[in-house]
C-alpha cells in the first residue's frame, strides 16, 4: 500500500538563480536571471574519501513549544566512502557515517547511486533500552527518473538534492517513494509513502552566505562561489549551500539541525 503525498496548489514557480562564477560570452544576464549547470556541483567521489561536518541542533520541547533556548553542544561526524556494493541491481557508494563523540554511538550507512547520486537506501540506529535497534528504509523512483530524497532523520542531515548535467532553472519537481526495510524486500501489503518534492538551485552571495559555513571554506568564497539549494516537501524544507568540489553541502539547514562542512579528507591525501 502506497500514500501518496502532494504539495499544497497554487504554490508558484520560482524563478532560479545562476553561479555568480559562471562566463558569459556576451554581456552577463543581471544577478538573479542565470541558469546553474548543476552537474558542476555533483561530488566525485572516491573509494577511501573522507569529511567531517559539525552539527547543533534544538532540544525536542524547544522545536515542539518554539521556545527559544540555547542550542545543543557541537557533536562532529565522520563520513566515508567504504566500498561499492549493490541495491538490488544498482550499483552505489556505500557511505559510512559515525559520531566522534565518546562513548557508544549509533552508526548510519547510505548507499548512493554511483550513476545518478541519487540516495537509494538508508540504514541508521536508534536507542532502545539496553543498546540500538537497526531500522532501514529504501527509495524507488516513478519511471526510473531519480530523485531528490528527504530523508527520516533530523539530528543528522543527508537529506540529497538532485544534480543533474545542464542548465538548471526555477523550481523543478520530483517524485519518489519511501518504504520501510532493505530495498527489494517490500512485500503486498507493506506500507510506502510517495512523495513530491521541490528543488530549486540558486545563486547564493559571498557576503550573505561568509557567516554560515566553517571558517576554511568561507575563505575561497570569491573564487569558489557557493549555490543554494532549497529542498520542500510538504511537511518538510531543507536549506543547503554547495561549493563546487567539496563531497557534501558546506552549510544545510532543516530548521532543527544545522550541519558544517569542516574538513575533507581526500583518499589520495590519505594514502600521503
Amino acid at each position: 500500500m502506497v500514500t501518496r503525498f502532494r504539495k499544497p496548489a497554487g504554490l508558484a514557480v520560482l524563478i532560479g538563480l545562476g553561479m555568480a562564477c559562471l562566463v558569459w560570452a556576451a554581456d552577463p544576464p543581471p544577478a538573479g536571471q542565470r541558469s546553474v549547470d548543476a552537474g558542476q556541483l555533483r561530488p566525485q567521489w572516491q573509494m577511501g574519501d573522507q569529511w567531517i561536518v559539525e552539527t547543533v541542533s534544538l532540544p525536542v520541547q524547544v522545536r515542539s513549544a518554539g521556545i527559544a533556548q540555547a542550542k545543543s553542544q557541537p557533536i562532529r561526524w565522520q563520513f566515508a566512502v567504504q566500498k561499492y556494493e549493490k541495491v538490488v541491481s544498482d550499483d552505489c557508494y556505500r557511505v559510512e557515517i559515525r559520531c566522534l563523540e565518546e562513548g557508544q554511538q549509533p552508526t548510519t550507512v547510505l548507499w548512493i547511486d554511483k550513476k545518478s547520486q541519487a540516495l537509494k537506501q538508508m540504514q541508521t540506529q536508534i536507542p532502545v533500552p539496553g543498546g540500538f535497534r537497526t531500522v532501514s528504509e529504501s527509495y524507488e523512483f516513478a519511471s526510473g527518473q531519480p530523485s531528490p530524497v528527504l530523508s527520516p532523520i533530523s539530528a543528522l542531515p543527508v537529506d540529497l538534492p538532485l544534480f543533474q548535467s545542464g542548465q538548471s532553472k526555477g523550481s523543478q519537481t520530483f517524485t519518489y517513494e519511501a518504504n520501510v526495510g532493505a530495498a527489494g524486500t517490500k512485500a503486498v501489503g507493506d506500507l510506502g509513502f510517495a512523495y513530491e518534492i521541490q528543488q530549486e538551485i540558486v545563486e547564493a552571495q559571498p557576503d550573505q552566505v561568509k557567516g554560515l559555513v566553517a571558517e576554511g571554506f568561507a575563505k575561497s568564497l570569491e573564487n569558489k562561489p557557493v549555490v543554494e539549494v532549497k529542498l520542500k516537501r510538504f511537511d518538510r524544507q531543507v536549506r543547503q549551500l554547495w561549493q563546487p568540489g567539496q563531497p557534501w553541502p558546506v552549510y544545510s539547514s532543516n530548521g532543527t539541525t544545522t550541519c558544517r562542512l569542516i574538513e575533507v579528507i581526500p583518499a589520495e591525501k590519505k594514502s600521503q
